[in-house]
């Protein structure tokens, strides 16, 4: 029997898009159904035709609404499931969070070029200057976040939320390549990384089997 959610996602090992709505409806047990789709594959336009209009994952279905982009998603996921609780409560913490949430969709470009999330990679990258400064906002972000809004919680407005959705596969990457960060930052990342749906996603991403000459091959 179908269910009324479905999530269309992409290779758990490179599709860092699709890990944010996934780890979402994970974390408040939201049921769903899976569907993956192989990227960048001689048949993946013809098997993403019938689920996305953008012929690009993540999307969500949901009985007649079709949603896409992963921070579409989340908020849907949040109005419609979660009562709103996808977002910190406070207006002024909800405010930042959809801030820096929007900030790390439609930013950081040269990072998610050079340093695409690869579950399997485990080696040291230097970064380029461009790089080096989206690094350090990045650290920013997290930093200042959990000094501000992070004392009832390890996540970064405490209580989990969309906003660590949206930086999750950036742990992921940071861990993989090295990036040198401050203390507030790198334990801000570990609570990501031992999260146990990050932990689960990693572990099915390293067993996947194929090898996209684009790593980073979703949408948004």
């Amino acid at each position: 029997m179908m269910k009324d959610v479905r999530l269309v996602i992409g290779n758990k090992n490179y599709s860092s898009w699709s890990l944010c709505p996934w780890l979402l409806l994970k974390m408040f047990d939201v049921e769903f159904e899976e569907i993956q789709i192989s990227l960048y594959q001689d048949n993946t336009t013809e098997k993403l035709g019938p689920y996305s209009p953008s012929l690009k994952v993540p999307v969500l279905l949901h009985k007649e609404v079709t949603v896409w982009d992963s921070l579409a998603i989340c908020e849907y996921i949040s109005d419609e499931f979660l009562g709103g609780s996808g977002w910190p409560v406070n207006p002024k913490r909800k405010a930042s969070a959809r801030s820096v949430s929007a900030e790390m969709h439609a930013e950081f470009p040269t990072l998610k070029q050079e340093w695409p999330m690869n579950c399997k990679a485990s080696y040291r990258l230097s970064p380029s200057d461009t790089l080096k400064d989206e690094i350090a906002r990045m650290d920013a972000i997290w930093s200042c976040t959990r000094r501000r809004f992070g004392e009832n919680g390890n996540y970064l407005f405490g209580r989990f939320s969309i906003a660590d959705c949206m930086f999750a596969s950036v742990a992921i990457c940071f861990e993989a390549y090295g990036a040198e960060l401050s203390a507030d930052a790198v334990s801000y990342m570990q609570t990501l990384l031992d999260n146990p749906f990050v932990q689960k996603w990693k572990t099915l991403g390293r067993r996947e089997k194929e090898n996209l000459a684009i790593a980073y091959a979703d949408s948004a």
